[in-house]
Formats: C-alpha cells, sequence, structure tokens
C-alpha cells in the first residue's frame, strides 16, 4: 500500500495514463493481485461510496491522482461495457482528492441502482475502465452505503453514509 500511495505522490502527470501507466488494482481476491485476464483499471476516477437504498441513489468518486480531473471525460453505467446506455458526469474540475457525489434515478441517468448490482466508470475518450464496484443484496440497504474504508484504497463494507467526504 505505502507502495502505491507513494507511486501516486510521485507521477507528473497521474491523470495521463498513456504516460504514467495504469495503477495497480485496489481491491483484488488475491495478494498477488488480480488473474492475468483482468481488465487493467486506470484508477484516476475511484468509485469511493454507493447508497443503492436512496431516492435518488447515488454513487460518490474520488480523484485518486495528483491533477486535477475533467469529471466530464468520465462516464458511468450500471451494465459493464454498456456505452450506449452510459451517461457522462457533468462537466467541473476534480481537484485531487476531491470527492462528487452523482445522484442515479431514471429522470437524471435513464437508471437506478438496484441491492445487488454493479457500478462502472469508465474514461469516454477511449471507453478504458477506470472502476467498477460490484454489490451483494442487501450491502446497501436504505439509509445506509457500500463504502471504501478507508477511502479511497480500502475494501468495500456496509456502513454508515458519508456522502462528499472520507469514509470513516
Amino acid at each position: 500500500m505505502r507502495a502505491l500511495l507513494l507511486a501516486l505522490a510521485a507521477c507528473s502527470n497521474a491523470a495521463d495514463p498513456l504516460t504514467d501507466g495504469p495503477l495497480p488494482p485496489l481491491d483484488t481476491a488475491s495478494p498477488d493481485g488480480p488473474p492475468a485476464d483482468a481488465p487493467a483499471t486506470l484508477r484516476i476516477l475511484v468509485i469511493n461510496e454507493i447508497a443503492a437504498g436512496d431516492t435518488p441513489d447515488w454513487i460518490e468518486v474520488v480523484n485518486a491522482t495528483t491533477s486535477p480531473v475533467e469529471l466530464s471525460e468520465f462516464m458511468y453505467v450500471d451494465a459493464e461495457g454498456d456505452f450506449a446506455k452510459a451517461k457522462p458526469f457533468p462537466a467541473m474540475t476534480l481537484a485531487p482528492g476531491a470527492y462528487f457525489a452523482q445522484d442515479i434515478d431514471d429522470t437524471i441517468s435513464g437508471f437506478k441502482l438496484g441491492s445487488d448490482e454493479a457500478v462502472f466508470v469508465y474514461r469516454a475518450s477511449d471507453q478504458a475502465l477506470s472502476d467498477s464496484v460490484d454489490w451483494d443484496e442487501g450491502a446497501a440497504p436504505a439509509t445506509m452505503s457500500f463504502a471504501r474504508s478507508p477511502t479511497i484504497f480500502g475494501e468495500f463494507a456496509t456502513g454508515a453514509q458519508s456522502k462528499g467526504t472520507a469514509n470513516p
């Protein structure tokens, strides 16, 4: 973990993975890393928290780099690789370490999040996966969330909502 933090701090242009290369996956089932056939993830915009039992549902993303990121250069969707259904984030610059909570409902996104669901964040220019999370039934109940602890690098767990701030 320390090496990953140092790598983030050392990148001169962490928001450009073509220059710096993708960051290693945050969540792995094995200490040896992801399976060889797992898709590389950019980890520029990281999903940090999900509230799928709220009205509207929402996801919180964090700029996990040391450079500002243009949020509208990324899109989100609840079906892997469904770029026709994917919605762009709003036009705004997200500072390093800054949070953004995106409301999700039929009107805003054309879809809602279910109690057993997944969310994917892609870079729009090349459809490269930045981050994704899949949760089981009951992991994001009403008034609670499914969030990383610690923020950005932790594993997901059910807990109190901390929308727009660091997770407990």
